[in-house]
């Protein structure tokens, strides 16, 4: 398991970001999927926005990088390698600036992006620029809104900006749902505006026969051009061919042998220890002391891997308790003092006490 994004942007490193991509991209396609959607380039600029775990950086200019990087990483040198995935740019656009309370469902997540498109423009765009330089093969949309416009919806953007503006060449793919997620119009004006706006392949994961049939009456009534459907086919047909799918289209099982293999859990190790931010350092109370020092270790997630680990670990919001093999922080402590203390709540520390 490699760190989060937000941990793979403290790293400060754009070549072990890749090397990253490259370990998942190889372990992805030993599984037969030929497609990750990652990287998240999320610009998030409220710490309360749940999801913030998820960006590489509160900045433009460091999330570019490690947009750039992973997508090398996960597509390699040639797409139709066996051991290269599709990359998947997200969430287009400004998923990471939505304002708060600016949401019915959840508090920041889905929520509506309230600023100027030139901020737009010079915060959350520049990720996608290096993603599209870095011919990354699809990009998925948002659930978010743009002034009061949600993203599946957003013509302007969706095609004028990304396809015409940037010369995006890959598809957009729905988010899960996502062409769905309004109360206020019915299922077949939201199916109309979002393929019209521009999505291309749309994530359906439960009512695919009712959007089949709806997308099918809507071209059939020229509500949907059949140009709009024959520019999303081009598009969906065109990163298959590059893939090599058509000629390979299943699984490579020669890369069974790799998966979890020991240097691709070095090089996640190597993440892990890259991330680490130190904020403070008082008095050298860093590095841990063998002896002598007394060290509490206090809270919930001090001796639970799964908590640890977080969202999208096993299951999407992540789940608690022995979810993998590993070490805990409060385990990994105690193997190297004997004088911890630990407690599930915040503790009071003194004297020589060291608080973790």
């Amino acid at each position: 398991l490699f760190p989060h994004n937000i941990g793979m942007g403290c790293t400060g490193n754009p070549e072990l970001v890749k090397k990253a991509a490259e370990i998942t991209a190889i372990e992805v396609a030993a599984t037969g999927i030929r497609w990750t959607f990652a990287p998240c380039i999320a610009v998030p600029r409220d710490e309360r926005w749940g999801r913030t775990y998820e960006g590489f950086a509160e900045t433009p200019e460091l999330t570019s990088q490690m947009a750039d990087a992973a997508v090398r990483g996960y597509q390699g040198n040639v797409l139709s390698s066996n051991t290269s995935v599709a990359a998947c740019a997200k969430h287009f656009i400004g998923d990471g600036g939505t304002s708060l309370n600016s949401s019915v469902k959840f508090n920041l997540d889905q929520g509506d992006t309230r600023i100027s498109e030139d901020e737009l423009r010079q915060i959350h765009l520049p990720g996608y620029i290096s993603a599209i330089r870095a011919d990354v093969a699809t990009v998925m949309a948002s659930y978010s809104s743009f002034n009061g416009t949600k993203m599946h919806y957003h013509k302007y953007l969706l095609t004028d900006v990304l396809k015409k503006e940037l010369g995006f060449r890959g598809f957009i793919v729905s988010d899960y749902d996502g062409i769905d997620t309004t109360e206020t119009m019915t299922y077949d004006e939201a199916i109309k505006l979002g393929i019209n706006a521009g999505i291309d392949m749309v994530m359906v994961p439960n009512k695919y026969r009712t959007f089949i049939s709806t997308l099918t009456k809507l071209v059939n009534s020229n509500d949907v051009p059949l140009s709009r459907i024959d520019d999303a086919v081009r598009r969906i047909l065109r990163v298959k061919y590059h893939l090599g799918i058509f000629e390979k289209p299943f699984a490579d099982r020669s890369l069974i042998p790799f998966v979890g293999q020991a240097s691709h859990r070095a090089v996640a190790k190597e993440c892990v220890s890259q991330s680490m931010v130190v904020l403070k350092n008082d008095n050298a109370v860093l590095p841990l002391k063998k002896q002598g020092q007394s060290i509490v270790v206090s809270g919930t997630h001090a001796n639970d891997i799964g908590l640890q680990c977080g969202g999208w670990s096993m299951d999407w919001q992540g789940r608690n308790g022995a979810i993998t093999s590993g070490t805990t922080i409060l385990q990994g402590i105690q193997s190297l003092s004997t004088q911890v203390t630990s407690s599930p709540s915040s503790a009071v520390t003194s004297g020589k006490n060291v608080a973790i």
